[in-house]
């Protein structure tokens, strides 16, 4: 197990040093209409001490490259993502952390290489609807609905 942990975490170094791996070869058919920053802001409520709990999800897509940054309450993650994009739709899954390890600060493997975390899908308007897959800050099973906003 650790001897494919390295191995995946020595691809990803040479795949990130290539220039961004399956999206350096030619990006999805699709991807322009989705190429951009994107951000989400989640409001949790409030902590036992009484502090305000907010998680900032910050969505950068290019043809080249795709990151999620996610900090906030509690929160620092920056994930290494690949996707899928059609014009409609636009598939955001995990490839690795971004210091290359598919596993957190705390070393858990939250999500699998290739794992869809959410999608974003047009409705025929211009901000897209969000479907969370592997990645969702709300608790349970929830609606596709507007989360993330291009800025």
């Amino acid at each position: 197990m650790r001897r494919r942990r390295w191995l995946a975490g020595i691809l990803a170094a040479i795949t990130m040093a290539a220039g961004g791996g399956a999206l350096a070869q030619g990006a999805p058919p699709g991807l322009d209409a989705w190429t951009g920053n994107y951000r989400f802001e989640w409001h949790g409520g409030r902590s036992a001490g009484g502090s305000g709990i907010a998680v900032t999800y910050e969505l950068r897509v290019s043809a080249r490259t795709c990151r999620l940054d996610i900090t906030g309450f509690q929160t620092d993650e920056h994930i290494l993502c690949e996707i899928g994009a059609d014009p409609n739709t636009l598939w955001v899954r995990f490839r690795s952390y971004a210091d290359g390890k598919l596993t957190n600060r705390y070393n858990v493997a939250r999500f699998r290489p290739g794992q869809e975390l959410f999608q974003l899908k047009r409705d025929g308007g211009g901000v897209p609807l969000t479907a969370w897959g592997a990645l969702s800050p709300e608790p349970g099973p929830t609606p596709p609905a507007i989360r993330f906003k291009r800025v």
